[in-house]
């Protein structure tokens, strides 16, 4: 069965629409990795997110034939672009030599892979700002800086749709209800030969090897 994910800013619905999904629609919502894996090791070890990121795959993998589709709520493959958006600065300086290393291996031992579609979810900066103000019941750290990280993401994914047409779906996230509209009316129905693509990884290493987040800022 299929396995999407869902994408955007903090505040644009991701995890409002995964939730609803789940429960309207039989699909098993796979949070983000903060939500389940609330204690750490310590000191953390560089590759720790990697390894869970490997394990919501796992997760999907066990759960897409037992429900109606599978929705992991914020990309497997974040580490690359989110380090990307702030010049490998972040998180000890990984670099993307660092991550592709690690992560190439999960690839080809098929321990992590491409969703079916990813839906990227979009609205003005004002809007994320209004929603996260009346929000009282999440605290959203780090809101301010990760709207620094919109345009770079969506160049980044419209250069993913463009290797592989229909990867990406880009939808305008007005409501968790025309969201859920939107997926239900697109979610393909089948697996796609992309799960394991080694060309689709380089491909992805090597767009954010030759382009600056900052050009798209």
């Amino acid at each position: 069965m299929t396995i999407i994910s869902i994408e955007g800013a903090s505040a644009v619905g991701k995890t409002s629409t995964s939730s609803e999904l789940a429960a309207i629609h039989g699909a098993f919502h796979i949070p983000e990795i903060n939500t389940w894996w609330k204690e750490r090791p310590n000191p953390e070890y560089r590759e720790w997110w990697f390894e869970r990121q490997a394990d919501r795959w796992r997760i999907a993998l066990k759960n897409r034939n037992k429900h109606s589709f599978v929705v992991i709520d914020i990309d497997l493959f974040q580490p690359f672009w989110y380090n990307w958006a702030y010049d490998f600065t972040l998180f000890d300086n990984q670099s993307l030599e660092f991550i592709a290393d690690y992560y190439r291996n999960l690839i080809l031992d098929q321990k992590i892979g491409f969703p079916d579609r990813y839906y990227l979810l979009s609205c003005s900066e004002d809007e994320l700002i209004k929603r996260k103000e009346s929000d009282s019941s999440r605290k959203r750290g780090g809101f301010d800086m990760n709207l620094q990280f919109i345009k770079p993401q969506k160049h980044y994914f419209e250069a993913l749709n463009k290797e592989v047409p229909g990867l990406v779906h880009f939808i305008d996230s007005v409501s968790v209800d025309r969201n859920i509209v939107e997926i239900i009316t697109s979610i393909p129905s089948t697996q796609n030969k992309h799960t394991y693509s080694i060309e689709l990884f380089d491909f992805m290493v090597d767009w954010l090897s030759r382009n600056k987040a900052d050009q798209f800022r």
